[in-house]
């Protein structure tokens, strides 16, 4: 399949060839309808790369590695309509039925956090210029990559970790124009609650993301969101308390096709800009040695 073989290959391609690879990986739909020329004018290279590279992956032309896209493209098409049936035990039917969990998941918490909510949950942002997210548990790495998200799209934002000291320190100094959102995957959201309570004590204004409605996050913010986490098994799930949190950051930074699209190309120069080898080679032929 062209997938392993753009795996394979990929380390020892060249840049052009590697632009040609990311755009059929991540654009596979697509290119399954492109001629070689198409193809070759969406990456901006021109149309001999495209049979070029195609060889490169051991094929024999453009079209062999058409084809094996399209093949591709039809086998999600009909395992999406006419899925073949699983045995319960095998791997396929366990990962299907995690999935459909949740999917589950998803779509009740779409139900169960309707526009009007959203719209108030919405204007606690207004106003606020500190964002601080704290949680526990299985969801204090999602709270870090909340607080990281946030500060991408340019708001004052800082994960609380999970330790009386540090969290005293921080609780200290909110106030009105604070927004402390508390994540709790589970019943057992007392560390996160207390936390919500003081600072709500101070003024600053909170909200709850929760995975479970019994959770005690849900009694002391000042409006939740439900990201439902039920799962088979002991462990609880991460996948909607992840969807809720980047929904968050829409909402708080409500930036328009445009800004998006120039931070985009702002944070693409800058990472090409670092990751140049000769970027990298300059910056440590300037380091000062170290003294002996």
């Amino acid at each position: 399949m062209y997938r392993e073989k753009i795996r394979e290959y990929y380390e020892h391609l060249s840049r052009s060839y590697r632009r040609v690879a990311d755009y059929i990986m991540s654009n596979y739909y697509e290119v399954a309808f492109m001629t070689a020329a198409q193809l070759a004018y969406a990456v901006s290279v021109d149309t001999t790369t495209v049979v070029r590279f195609s060889q490169r992956l051991g094929y024999n032309g453009y079209p062999d590695l058409l084809y094996d896209v399209r093949e591709q493209v039809k086998s999600e098409i009909y395992g999406a309509y006419a899925p073949k049936p699983l045995d319960p035990d095998k791997p396929a039917a366990l990962f299907r039925d995690r999935i459909e969990q949740e999917e589950y998941n998803l779509r009740q918490m779409l139900l169960q956090n309707p526009p009007d909510h959203l719209e108030a949950v919405s204007r606690l942002f207004e106003g606020v210029d500190r964002i601080v997210v704290v949680g526990e548990g299985y969801a204090e790495s999602v709270a870090e990559m909340a607080a990281q998200q946030f500060r991408h799209r340019g708001l004052a934002a800082e994960y609380l970790s999970n330790d009386a000291v540090k969290k005293a320190a921080t609780l200290l100094q909110v106030d009105y124009r604070t927004l402390l959102i508390g994540v709790s995957p589970t019943v057992y959201g007392r560390d996160v609650a207390r936390a919500l309570e003081f600072a709500r004590a101070r003024g600053a204004r909170t909200l709850g993301v929760i995975g479970s409605l019994a959770s005690p996050v849900n009694r002391v913010s000042d409006l939740i969101l439900y990201a439902p986490t039920d799962v088979i098994g002991p462990l609880p799930s991460i996948v909607a308390l992840v969807t809720a949190l980047s929904g968050l950051v829409l909402v708080a930074a409500r930036e328009s096709d445009a800004s998006v699209e120039h931070y985009l190309d702002a944070f693409d120069a800058a990472y090409q800009f670092l990751t140049q080898e000769e970027v990298i080679s300059a910056l440590e032929a300037a380091r000062v040695p170290e003294e002996v």
